[in-house]
């Protein structure tokens, strides 16, 4: 269950976000389950706007739910909901001005979530301070969301926006970060684990998240590569600009005479991925293969 079921819940259970200044404090405890999983029961003391009832005291927790089919008759009354990852009913009894019970059902995402809350009035209250709270829990959690739609733009994972159901902007930067030399890298340096959401940070499930050519990207980058001589993307990305680089700065080095201070460091990547079995970007080959073809290779490039 995700944001916006959370704020409609918490509406519910708080009624609070009507205008009227005087208000009735009310002890409210809330029970919710789901299917295999029952939470904690839970008591909280809220104040409420005075002569709020229905739609106008549940209100709405979140500006993309909206109420329908709302029916009134003496101490009762109900309602549907509908949001955009998922929808539900309500229905809220008065025992006289001082009790009521209420259950809220909502679904998403092929689950059920029901609430079941009781409430007793205790006293007055100044239902004023209650917009304040209800800004200040919003802003926490738009700043909680935000902050966790840009850890999946950061960390370069689509599956976690699909997750949080994030603002379609967050693709747009992800995507972005993805074309970038830094970006590219760390999509195609990763290798496939088993886990959905590590796994859709791949370069083939990035590009198809995306809808980009991952070759022409490479082809992109290398050439901006090559031209501002970044040797960390050359050396891992580039194979055809990595070779002839390799012969005139890295062969025939030893540890006597070792490669320019510009370049040691991606003649020692390059001699890695030789080890490893083959050219930057290559597919690798067998173990036994690879261990002889780079033992030939590091003979040539770093012997004498």
């Amino acid at each position: 269950m995700r944001l916006t079921l959370a704020a409609v819940l918490l509406a519910a259970a708080s009624a609070a976000f009507a205008q009227a200044e005087p208000g009735d404090l009310w002890d409210v405890t809330t029970s919710m389950e789901m299917p295999g999983m029952k939470l904690p029961t839970q008591s909280q003391r809220v104040c409420v706007p005075r002569g709020a009832e229905g739609p106008d005291a549940m209100g709405a927790g979140d500006a993309r739910c909206t109420m329908s089919d709302v029916k009134r008759s003496p101490g009762k009354f109900s309602f549907r909901v509908q949001c955009p990852d998922g929808s539900g009913t309500g229905e809220m009894n008065y025992q006289g001005k001082d009790r009521y019970t209420s259950r809220m059902t909502m679904t998403a995402d092929g689950q059920t979530m029901t609430m079941v809350s009781s409430g007793a009035r205790v006293g007055d209250c100044d239902a004023s301070t209650v917009k304040k709270q209800v800004a200040a829990i919003e802003a926490q959690a738009a700043a909680g969301m935000a902050q966790m739609c840009g850890s999946a733009v950061e960390t370069l994972l689509p599956a976690n926006l699909t997750a949080y159901q994030c603002e379609p902007r967050y693709k747009t930067d992800l995507c972005a970060r993805a074309g970038t030399k830094a970006g590219f890298q760390t999509v195609a340096s990763r290798q496939p684990a088993g886990n959905p959401v590590l796994d859709s940070g791949t370069l083939p499930e990035v590009a198809k998240f995306c809808g980009i050519d991952a070759d022409a990207t490479r082809t992109r980058l290398c050439t901006e590569a090559g031209k501002a001589e970044d040797l960390d993307f050359i050396g891992a990305q580039c194979p055809a600009l990595a070779a002839p680089i390799a012969q005139r700065e890295c062969a025939g080095r030893s540890f006597s005479s070792p490669p320019a201070e510009k370049y040691r460091s991606f003649c020692s990547e390059y001699a890695r991925e030789l080890m490893q079995g083959g050219a930057p970007g290559a597919q690798p080959p067998t173990p036994t293969d690879a261990i002889k073809e780079g033992a030939k290779r590091l003979k040539g490039l770093f012997g004498r």
